[in-house]
């Protein structure tokens, strides 16, 4: 079977057994920058699927002797996550209803405006990288989760390679430097460069508070007197802090030590 791939270019399969139907709903959504195909009936779509991934399906109800239920049926267990936009006719909601419970994404009256197609087709899509992108954090933390095991097993590479100091852990903190991720607890942190940048010095200097000044420079590549660098890093601190504090007003990880700086606290 196919491989899913991160969305570039969102494929859509387009099923229906009336021509007319597919090719205007074709040409609107390949103005729209989408690659698209079509399949006459069922047993079509269900073998093109087979073939190759979709992210989208527009699936016509009223088939034979394939019915777009059973259509609907046989790609979501090949992938769960395909979405599925149903055309109905006003008689046949009952379907439609039923192709819901079954894990269909909407569905749309027939004859569709080209204005309700493009915007229900969009919803999906973008519901469709949403699905992908939880899939790839899971699978970055599955990942993490799996290199730490080997380092607690003894498995993990030599000192001499430089892949062995990529890990970084204080407290429930653990921050992979190579693949620049890092997990709180079992949250996976969604941090920019320079976020992420100062909490590797941070952790990296712990226990020990880091001046303002030298923070600036560590994470920014900037020479700054002291009064610039505590305007600067206090920014970034206090955007680091609502991605990782329960109360930003009552820090627990990043405390404020006066007259010193910053450091972080392994609560």
């Amino acid at each position: 079977m196919w491989e899913k791939k991160p969305l570039e270019t969102a494929r859509i399969l387009i099923v229906d057994d009336d021509p007319s139907v597919r090719l205007t709903i074709e040409k609107t959504l390949l103005k729209e920058g989408y690659a698209v195909e079509t399949a006459a009936d069922g047993a079509e779509a269900i073998r093109k699927f087979g073939q190759k991934p979709f992210d989208l399906l527009l699936l016509d109800l009223n088939m034979k002797p394939v019915t777009g239920l059973q259509v609907l049926h046989a790609v979501r267990e090949q992938d769960p996550d395909i979405v599925v936009i149903i055309f109905t006719a006003h008689s046949s909601l009952a379907s439609a209803v039923e192709a819901l419970r079954m894990g269909a994404f909407d569905y749309i009256f027939k004859p569709a405006a080209p204005d309700v197609i493009r915007r229900r087709v969009g919803e999906g899509i973008q519901s469709r990288r949403k699905s992908l992108d939880r899939a790839k954090l899971l699978t970055q933390i599955e990942n993490l989760r799996q290199s730490l095991v080997n380092l607690d097993l003894g498995t993990a590479a030599p000192q001499s390679d430089p892949t062995a100091q990529r890990f970084l852990r204080r407290g429930t903190l653990v921050v992979d430097k190579y693949h620049r991720s890092a997990t709180l607890g079992e949250k996976l942190l969604d941090l920019t460069t320079t976020e992420f940048d100062l909490l590797v010095a941070l952790a990296e200097s712990a226990p020990d508070p880091v001046a303002p000044r030298q923070l600036v420079m560590s994470v920014l590549n900037y020479e700054a007197d002291d009064a610039e660098a505590g305007e600067i890093i206090k920014y970034h601190v206090y955007q680091l802090r609502k991605k990782i504090e329960t109360d930003v007003s009552k820090p627990q990880y990043i405390k404020t030590i006066r007259f010193k700086g910053y450091l972080w606290s392994s609560v």
